[in-house]
């Protein structure tokens, strides 16, 4: 078999599996929607049931965003793109994907490997990235996305209990 088969024998299977995880995770969703209606209708105190469908309601949202960028997110990585997404309502999911991957170290031709595009390709979105996002000629982007992934992670810890608030 030459390479480029091994290669499109590989993509194929990869995306068979996509494809089974989205049914799976579409089906989740679903679950934790009827939920989160179960638990509004139960005859339960307010006291009770607020605690519950806020949990509930953070759960659907990571699981969208999950669904979204087709990732499985870690926590800081949710909380990361939700505030990049506040912040920056402009991007597309490519570019929070991308943005994601850059927080987290990736170099370009790794990125460029798993989101299918050319290393040139890459750079173009990465120029784009650094105009939408208000950086200069000469500010690193990654330094940029982890002073957001700070942030991010403070207002964590303060949600938690393991931060202090100043």
């Amino acid at each position: 078999m030459t390479e480029q088969a091994l290669l499109e024998a590989r993509a194929s299977a990869l995306e068979d599996e996509l494809k089974r995880v989205n049914r799976n995770s579409a089906s989740h969703y679903k679950h934790l929607i009827v939920l989160y209606e179960q638990v509004d209708a139960a005859e339960i105190s307010v006291k009770q049931k607020n605690p519950i469908k806020k949990s509930l309601r953070q759960i659907i949202d990571h699981t969208r965003l999950e669904e979204r960028t087709g990732l499985l997110l870690s926590l800081m990585d949710y909380d990361f793109l939700k505030k990049l997404e506040a912040i920056h309502p402009n991007l597309n999911q490519r570019e929070y994907k991308i943005c994601l991957f850059v927080k987290l170290g990736y170099d370009t031709r790794s990125i460029a490997r798993m989101m299918g595009i050319s290393t040139r390709g890459l750079e173009s979105v990465r120029y784009r990235l650094h105009r939408k996002l208000g950086r200069g000629k000469h500010q690193a982007l990654k330094n940029y996305l982890s002073m957001i992934q700070m942030d991010a992670s403070q207002g964590e810890m303060l949600q938690t209990g393991f931060g202090y608030a100043m």
